[in-house]
């Protein structure tokens, strides 16, 4: 049986991709679209093409990054390898970006993103639907990127009693949280939720939470699944809790985001900070 096909390429390292203790989450998320369209225009089709003449596109519905221990600082490696991989179900209705990024030999950080595929509906505005992969470009891929089933949601962990209640902050949605169809950005929102956490510590809303643990601790995984998408100038609102888990010392904070009036959030995030660490 062949293998998976992949990408990999190398960045030059730069202080932008990192905060004083990681890589940051929005370095990792800048890479799913990248390597999404290297390895369609390697194998495929090109990404515009895919959109424009095949009338296919894609939505991220969940994704998860997990760091590997010790945490890549700016100074460790010279170089960041990225390698990537693209997984397609058999009805064509979902994609899986896998990325796994190495530097100096070693895995720092893998990141999964799971896509749906949507039907282009209006070529102007790039409004789309719920759909399948076009069937010329379904079957450029190989047996062995192929899944039999649906991927399954990203597991959402499951939280003990908060230790720090709900704090509400009222957004919007500007240009700069959006792509090109004026719909938020996958990066963007996930981005937005790391600085609702940071917001605890400037506003002084953390206690009892030490500060340390709200914006001096690495982040360890993150989750995120997106269940309904927002648009440019849409009221926004996060509401940010923390969970300590006293046993494994595990402390979650959940970010719920979305319309003020509705009845569940459009997105949900979870930051596993490495305090025990």
């Amino acid at each position: 049986m062949t293998c998976p096909r992949e990408i990999d390429y190398t960045e030059p390292v730069v202080t932008t991709m990192f905060s004083p203790l990681q890589l940051r989450p929005r370095t990792l998320l800048g890479l799913v679209s990248p390597c999404l369209a290297r390895w369609l225009a390697e194998y495929v089709t090109t990404f515009p093409a895919m959109v424009e003449t095949y009338r296919s596109a894609v939505v991220v519905s969940s994704l998860r990054i997990d760091y590997a221990t010790p945490y890549l600082r700016f100074t460790d490696a010279p170089w960041l390898t990225v390698r990537s991989g693209l997984r397609i179900d058999q009805r064509g209705e979902w994609l899986q970006v896998d990325i796994d990024c190495v530097a100096d030999d070693r895995s720092v950080a893998r990141v999964t993103a799971t896509m749906r595929v949507l039907t282009v509906t209006d070529a102007s505005s790039l409004a789309a639907s719920p759909g399948v992969l076009h069937p010329d470009l379904l079957k450029r891929f190989t047996p062995a990127e192929t899944m039999t089933a649906v991927p399954p949601p990203h597991s959402r962990p499951t939280l003990p009693a908060p230790v720090l209640a709900p704090q509400h902050w009222q957004t919007f949605i500007s240009r700069s949280h959006a792509e090109v169809a004026d719909q938020w950005s996958f990066v963007e929102m996930v981005e937005l939720a790391t600085q609702a956490r940071e917001r605890l510590y400037v506003e002084n809303l953390h206690d009892p939470l030490p500060s340390c643990h709200v914006v001096g601790t690495p982040t360890q995984i993150l989750r995120a699944v997106f269940l309904r998408p927002m648009f440019v100038y849409d009221p926004c609102q996060v509401i940010s809790s923390a969970h300590l888990d006293p046993d494994t010392s595990t402390l979650c904070f959940r970010h719920q985001i979305g319309h003020p009036s509705a009845p569940r959030p459009h997105l949900t995030v979870w930051e596993t900070l490495d305090v025990a660490g």
